[in-house]
């Protein structure tokens, strides 16, 4: 498999996009939020952007990911919110302070 590199990202092109991510899994909750191919593969950079921001979000324990086991590489196949991701929206602040837009 060819390896597809991450695009070129400013620091506030990245947590936008976790940003939207996030309120995605928050506007879903509690239902799940599926991971369409196009949009979340490994075969194009913004899919992998994609890829990449999700499982940071989820290593920081805002969103859960679901993926199979399909293929070698990880690729989600849904994501919710945690309550962890819910007060990061919620509470005035916490995505300033987690997520600046600032670069």
């Amino acid at each position: 498999m060819e390896q597809i590199p991450l695009p070129e990202r400013s620091y506030r092109e990245i947590n936008e996009n976790r940003r939207r991510l996030l309120r995605l899994a928050y506007s879903s909750y509690p239902e799940y939020v599926y991971c369409p191919r196009e949009q979340y593969g490994w075969d194009d950079p913004e899919g992998r952007a994609n890829i990449f921001d999700l499982y940071y979000l989820h290593d920081r324990g805002c969103v859960e990911v679901m993926n199979g086991g399909a293929d070698s590489r990880r690729r989600p196949d849904f994501f919710i919110l945690t309550p962890h991701g819910a007060d990061l929206v919620e509470i005035p602040g916490n995505l300033d302070k987690i997520l600046p837009l600032e670069d």
